[in-house]
């Protein structure tokens, strides 16, 4: 198994063993363990050894496993790779579907293409949603019908227009939508149509895999405490109750009336809330009240016509953005157009897929040796870039540019904003291979 000794390293610190101690109770020899975890970075162990040391340090031995990532900075298909990965789906008694994978990292989620078959005419079949929120856009050329639920209405029966317009880089409409949304697809007319759909990364995955082990009546306490959606005051219980205050005593800290923080809570006031994090030690920011900007089915629509009145000029690119949502924040998109070599530099804060739509372009990039590297692609071609990787496109044509939460995203910002020391914590994290501090 291809091991990652940092993360080695990282279990043996939260386990507070040091390396003696784990090669005992692995029966592995001292020296050996020491040497394998001396070679930095991915090194191939025997599947035995990774099993051994995994189970003294009570951790399944995937956990271990190298991540197949290091140094990545750009992966790039073609078009032919990208129709290669070609796989019909069928479903309610029909060819439905023809899915594509767009280019990313082993392991990685990557945007996907579909053929939309499902002929004109025909209601289609609903799938039953996901948990992962996605953004999705028609890249024609012809319309597409999208449902979003079993009755039928102007929200859950809507036409996804192509555009056909001079202005053809900016594809089509698109549209976010939330966890679990029900979702189907079928042609308008005979004009054949493709999507592309980024089921992003949910940031409720890591508690939904720990609430799957809970028992049941723990479950259907925190969906109580919750409700439909969790308001200020119901999250003020739990952050409350968690530090032994009730409101009264909470307020109390504050030398004000349970009545004035309540109503505090209901307005949104910062400046008390603030106060009352800090007094208390939790962030204040868990207590304002979110936006949200969708319809009764969940989504948030953009239609090309507001993305024709969007357009702009960024860093030498004609861009403009796909449908966003402040409810989804990590999922982002823009059309962008390429004209010559007038684009800029880019150095994204999370990591970006590509899909080229119109032309021939070339994708330069700062490689982790610090070369550059070069691809050029046509129409479908596409391309992943790694967080804060220097890239800039050049050519005649046009770019779909998708974004999910994959670091940094909502989750990892509000984090460092709330670290000591951050820079030097990121600094210190990154491949740390120093033990907990008891061998010498």
């Amino acid at each position: 198994m291809r091991v990652d000794t940092y993360k080695v390293v990282h279990w043996m610190n939260v386990r507070k063993m040091t390396t003696r101690q784990v090669a005992e109770a692995s029966g592995l020899d001292h020296g050996h363990l020491e040497g394998m975890l001396g070679v930095p970075g991915d090194g191939e162990w025997p599947d035995a050894t990774t099993t051994a040391v995994a189970r003294t340090l009570r951790i399944e031995p995937e956990k271990l496993g190298a991540s197949g990532r290091r140094d990545l900075t750009v992966v790039t298909r073609t078009a032919e790779e990208l129709r290669a990965t070609r796989r019909p789906i069928q479903r309610d008694g029909i060819h439905f579907y023809n899915y594509y994978t767009m280019a990313a990292p082993p392991g990685a989620v990557a945007p996907v293409i579909l053929d939309i078959l499902c002929p004109a005419g025909r209601v289609p079949a609903l799938n039953n949603g996901h948990l992962e929120p996605a953004i999705t856009v028609n890249l024609g050329p012809g319309d597409i019908h999208g449902r979003w639920g079993e009755e039928l209405d102007d929200t859950t029966w809507q036409v996804i227009r192509a555009n056909v317009e001079d202005d053809a880089w900016i594809v089509g409409d698109s549209y976010v939508e939330p966890s679990y949304c029900p979702h189907s697809y079928s042609l308008v007319s005979d004009v054949p149509a493709r999507i592309v759909s980024y089921t992003g990364q949910s940031n409720l995955a890591g508690l939904l895999e720990d609430v799957n082990d809970w028992a049941e009546p723990a479950v259907l306490e925190l969906v109580d405490r919750l409700g439909r959606d969790p308001s200020p005051s119901a999250l003020a219980d739990m952050l409350l109750a968690r530090r032994g205050h009730t409101l009264e005593s909470a307020a109390a800290t504050l030398s004000m009336s349970g009545e004035k923080l309540a109503a505090a809570l209901d307005d949104g006031s910062a400046d008390v809330l603030r106060e009352l994090g800090s007094a208390l030690g939790f962030d204040h920011r868990l207590l304002l009240r979110p936006e949200r900007r969708h319809d009764a089915a969940g989504k948030t629509y953009r239609e090309v016509a507001e993305c024709r009145r969007d357009a702009r000029t960024f860093r030498g690119y004609e861009v403009t953005s796909l449908a966003a949502a402040p409810h989804l924040p990590d999922l982002v998109g823009q059309y962008m157009r390429v004209t010559g070599d007038a684009g800029g530099e880019l150095c994204e804060p999370a990591e970006t897929h590509y899909l080229v739509t119109q032309g021939t372009v070339e994708l330069r990039w700062t490689a982790a040796d610090g070369r550059t590297g070069t691809a050029e692609l046509g129409v479908d071609g596409t391309a992943w870039a790694a967080p804060f990787v220097t890239h800039r496109w050049s050519g005649d044509g046009a770019l779909i540019k998708l974004g999910s939460g994959r670091h940094l995203g909502y989750l990892d910002l509000y984090e460092l904003t709330n670290t000591y020391a951050a820079a030097s914590t990121l600094r210190r994290g990154r491949r740390d291979g120093r033990s907990w501090g008891y061998d010498s």
